[in-house]
């Protein structure tokens, strides 16, 4: 065993190794350069084992059947180092990228033809060679072909278009890799041309170095892929650090955070956002873990909101709640945004969720005591309307009660007339049904009650209500006149709630005319619609609110009256504002106020 039989194998495996690495990292990151270097490397370790085999071999017919492979397999190793340059520095000029692949295929043209070989024109012989060390070789003897001049101009045009890219990466900042990389090419390239002639011309008695040659390139790219190793170990602990000072601070904070990459549908999370959601701390997640973490009812509005996001500008926000194992839930408020690539494909969702549970029962008993406010404000309401409510009630009582002493009177008869008996119980329902929806219509109104949404018939509402106060407005002479318009949008609403806002506001009207001359009580409710909202108008004719206190009649507690409680105008705008409205009160220019409710359009049922 001598060196050459030594080192071949090894350079070979080197190539080998150093080729397999870069095609993983190729495909693992999708960089083309390492993908294309990839195949070069491995191509030259087969062209090592091409060269030993050329070396030891012991016939003509031999060494003759393995130059056609090794010339194609050099044009492949010139080929891919001329694509490896022009990705990798992406400074080439394209015309000089394709004249060495070209070249050489020119070339190599000669070993199709048969009888001729690219390097020889007839072999004559093939002896061996002593080298130093002991170690000996075959060489072939015959006439040169003219047309391996091809594969040198290939090499002339693959160190042109190397040194023109090194020089304009140089230019361009990138320093290091065209000295390293581009200069141990262009070496690679430069020696390997020459022994090669020097050879073929017999001047030199030794074997090819082309896999000598190229340890320059394996050397170059060693030390990239060790730049490259050092700087990914940086920035992995860079990385790591990072995660534990976001991690400190989403503790902190209360907050955890994620990250969705939605083309390999992986999740990542801090341990924070694994606690919150209830997750293990070390599996791996995806969505489809994500999903089965939360309430199911709370799954759908989940999805609409990450639908709504992948397929808009719009960021991902969203509400939901988490099981307990003590079957508690805990309330979680997530929020994201999608990154997208250039052209507009989402990528990447990152986000944050925040535990909202102690804010979610605020607002619950918020909710509550909003409620027994509205309560209170129209049970207080309704002792207003005592004198209504009585005369809503006697007026089918009294019915009945006629009606029932008529029935007597005509049983006491000795021809009793059934036709009249029966118009007479006939009414007798009637009235009983009139009563009876005073009856309810006043428990509604006194029962206390979550808000219930549902299609409100803005009309009917109105004439509803005036029902139940038109009592108080005679006692008090009031006019009453209604402008309603055609055609009104139903709106989605709570029914008691909505009644208690135009009550409250009639009954204010009303009270704001007490002191003012009869001729002069006039009380309008008018209706309006257009393209973006639908308003009620309450305007009244009395003294009008003082400049100074417009902006003060919806503070709670704050009355013009002086029993007032001051609550009633608060509770009317917070059940606006809940069904998205808006109240607000003016002067009227000929005197008086208007109080007017809007709702947006959007909100129409």
């Amino acid at each position: 065993m001598n060196w050459i039989t030594i080192s071949w194998p090894m350079l070979a495996a080197a190539s080998l190794s150093l080729g397999l690495i870069e095609l993983r990292i190729g495909l693992a990151h999708r960089s083309l350069a390492r993908f294309v270097f990839s195949l070069g490397a491995i191509l030259m370790a087969a062209f090592s084992g091409l060269e030993l085999a050329f070396m030891r071999a012991q016939s003509v017919a031999e060494a003759a059947a393995l130059l056609p492979w090794m010339d194609a397999v050099m044009g492949a190793v010139v080929a891919s180092l001329t694509a490896f340059i022009w990705v990798y520095f992406g400074t080439g000029r394209k015309w000089l990228a394709l004249a060495p692949p070209i070249l050489f295929a020119v070339g190599i043209c000669a070993d199709l033809i048969p009888g001729l070989d690219m390097t020889y024109r007839s072999i004559t012989g093939i002896r061996t060679v002593q080298t130093f060390g002991g170690a000996s070789f075959s060489v072939l003897e015959g006439v040169s072909n003219p047309w391996n001049a091809f594969a040198y101009l290939g090499g002339l045009a693959l160190l042109v278009f190397v040194v023109d890219a090194s020089v304009r990466l140089w230019r361009s900042g990138g320093r290091r890799r065209a000295l390293i990389v581009g200069g141990c090419v262009t070496l690679f390239t430069l020696t390997a041309s020459i022994q090669s002639a020097l050879v073929d011309l017999g001047i030199a008695r030794i074997p090819y170095l082309f896999s000598w040659a190229f340890l320059a390139i394996l050397v170059a790219m060693m030390s990239e892929l060790n730049t490259d190793v050092l700087a990914a170990t940086k920035v992995a602990a860079e990385l790591k650090e990072s995660e534990r000072r976001m991690d400190l601070a989403s503790v902190a904070a209360k907050m955890g955070m994620w990250a969705w990459d939605i083309g390999h549908d992986t999740l990542w999370a801090t341990r924070r956002a694994r606690m919150l959601l209830g997750l293990s701390e070390s599996a791996a997640l995806n969505l489809e873990h994500f999903t089965n973490a939360l309430h199911p009812d709370d799954r759908e509005s989940r999805r609409l909101a990450l639908r709504g996001a992948l397929s808009s500008t719009d960021e991902y926000e969203v509400e939901y709640r988490v099981p307990l194992a003590d079957g508690k839930v805990r309330w979680i408020s997530s929020r994201g945004r999608v990154e997208r690539d250039a052209e507009g494909k989402p990528l990447i969702m990152r986000g944050v969720v925040l535990d909202i549970t102690h804010r979610k029962q605020v607002e619950l008993q918020a909710e509550q005591d909003r409620s027994a406010l509205w309560h209170m404000g129209r049970v207080s309401m309704l002792g207003q309307m005592s004198a209504s409510i009585a005369h809503q009630l006697n007026q089918p009582l009294a019915a009945i009660l006629g009606n029932a002493e008529a029935a007597q009177q005509i049983l006491r008869q000795e021809h009793v007339d059934l036709r009249e008996m029966q118009e007479i119980c006939d009414d007798i329902v009637r009235q009983d049904q009139r009563a009876a929806g005073v009856i309810r219509r006043l428990s509604a109104l006194f029962k206390r009650r979550e808000m219930q949404l549902e299609r409100v018939d803005l009309h009917a509402l109105l004439a509803e209500t005036v029902d139940l106060i038109q009592a108080d407005l005679m006692t008090d002479r009031i006019i009453l006149t209604n402008k309603l318009t055609t055609g009104l949008h139903t709106i989605h609403g709570d029914r008691v709630q909505l009644q208690q806002v135009l009550l409250n506001l009639i009954m204010n009207a009303a009270d704001a005319m007490r002191g003012v001359p009869i001729v002069l009580r006039q009380l309008m409710i008018s209706t309006e619609a257009t393209d973006n909202e639908i308003r009620v108008l309450v305007v009244d004719h009395g003294p009008g609110i003082a400049p100074e206190h417009l902006t003060k009649v919806f503070e709670p507690f704050w009355s013009a009256k002086p029993k007032g409680m001051g609550i009633g105008l608060a509770i009317c705008q917070s059940i606006v504002v809940a069904h998205h409205g808006t109240l607000t009160a003016a002067n009227n220019p000929d005197g008086g106020a208007t109080f007017s409710i809007a709702f947006p359009t959007h909100r129409a049922a």
